[in-house]
């Protein structure tokens, strides 16, 4: 049995050793052929007897002079299994800046991979997520790698029982408890009753890898930084492209997605509705304003400074340098700022119209609306609506010049 995966014996490598019969293999491949590394070992505290694989993987790694790391994880909240698989993953992570190298190993296995598989089958995931595991996996600065993982479980276990090799098994592994046992212990013994499962499931994962890939590079390329885009541009994608998209906007703010909820946005952006507010969590919603969708944060509206200053002079230069100037017969002052009420109507030189509908057909988005400075007199009549209006029909004997200073 040799290690599929080329590696360099001039590199160092931070191993991740559980005392199974999986890592210890590893270990012992890591030995024979002379490789750099280090090794991490976690005990979970969940079984008095975990101090046997600490004592086991301590004194392999005394034997052959490695570097020995031990580390307790002390789990209280969540899924137990998400959040030590995280809290493993940051201290290797760590472990790794310590020694200057971007280099993370684990024993995970063709096995392993089809379970994954058949886990995100049972749970739903994107083509991203059934691609599984990878041999090499770049994520921020680090790359993981799993030469193990075109070793089947039995050739593991044969290569243990050849080569003697000690390990310790974790007796909670062989437990119902959590759904990832239930579908080793049950699920891929009866595939692999069929046809060489494991390597269609590799095949399966390589294969969605490579689209998702694709995909995905197709979505980066077009998705902005701030993860707004055009419908219109939206609209002329492979639905595909459409739908990682959608999903990238989900992993960038940190949001669960499920397929549903994909389904349910993009039937929401099909819709002839010009102005949509989509909520995807408790902090932020989608907004889909004519051509225009962005993202909000929710409470974004509720920190806005609405204290802006109308200045009103009849000599300009004393005003800033973005201003208006308004001709008029008569003005019924004073002359106030505020936000725009219902029946607030425009007057123009061939008539009046509802300054919603006038909002509507220059395609103003809902939150723009609601925003917009409206400069009125004490009549109501509206003078100046900045960017978008401004009253000619009030005569042309005087003139008064407007700013808003925010």
């Amino acid at each position: 049995m040799a290690l599929k995966l080329k590696l360099d014996s001039t590199k160092l490598y931070v191993l991740a050793v559980s005392g199974g019969v999986d890592s210890m293999v590893l270990f012992d491949l890591f030995i024979k052929h002379n490789l750099n590394f280090v090794v991490v070992h976690f005990n979970h505290q969940k079984r008095a007897e975990s101090i046997l694989d600490h004592e086991l993987v301590e004194s392999m790694c005394t034997l052959h002079h490695i570097p020995y790391h031990y580390i307790k994880l002390q789990i209280k909240n969540g899924n137990f299994q998400e959040v030590s698989r995280n809290a493993r993953y940051r201290n290797l992570e760590f472990i790794a800046e310590q020694y200057h190298t971007p280099y993370i190993v684990t024993a995970h296995h063709l096995d392993d991979l089809a379970e994954t598989i058949m886990m995100k089958l049972i749970r739903g995931s994107n083509l991203l997520g059934y691609a599984a595991m990878q041999e090499v996996t770049c994520i921020d600065k680090f790359i993981y790698l799993k030469p193990l993982l075109n070793y089947s479980k039995e050739e593991i276990n044969l290569y243990q029982q050849t080569h003697q090799i000690k390990f310790y098994e974790d007796h909670t592994n062989l437990e119902d408890t959590y759904s990832r046992n239930r579908v080793r212990h049950h699920l891929i013994p009866l595939l692999k009753e069929e046809n060489d499962v494991l390597t269609h499931l590799k095949n399966f994962s390589k294969q969605s890898y490579l689209a998702a890939s694709y995909i995905r590079k197709e979505s980066n390329n077009f998705l902005s930084e701030d993860l707004s885009f055009h419908l219109s541009q939206f609209n002329a994608l492979h639905d595909a492209v459409k739908m990682d998209v959608i999903s990238l906007i989900f992993e960038s703010l940190n949001i669960d997605k499920t397929f549903k909820k994909i389904e349910t946005i993009l039937a929401q952006l099909r819709s002839k509705k010009p102005n949509i507010n989509i909520t995807l969590n408790k902090h932020y919603h989608m907004i889909k304003a004519y051509d225009f969708v962005y993202i909000e944060h929710i409470d974004k509206n509720k920190t806005r400074n609405d204290e802006n200053c109308l200045m009103i002079s009849h000599n300009k230069v004393d005003l800033p340098k973005i201003w208006v100037e308004l001709c008029y017969n008569k003005l019924d002052f004073p002359i106030q700022l505020r936000k725009r009420k219902p029946g607030d109507r425009l007057s123009f030189t061939y008539g009046s119209k509802k300054l919603k509908d006038y909002l509507i057909d220059k395609k103003i988005a809902i939150s723009d609306r609601n925003n917009l400075n409206v400069v009125v007199d004490s009549s109501g009549t509206i003078l100046w609506i900045p960017g978008l209006y401004l009253n000619e029909t009030l005569g042309s004997e005087h003139k008064i010049y407007l700013s808003i200073k925010e």
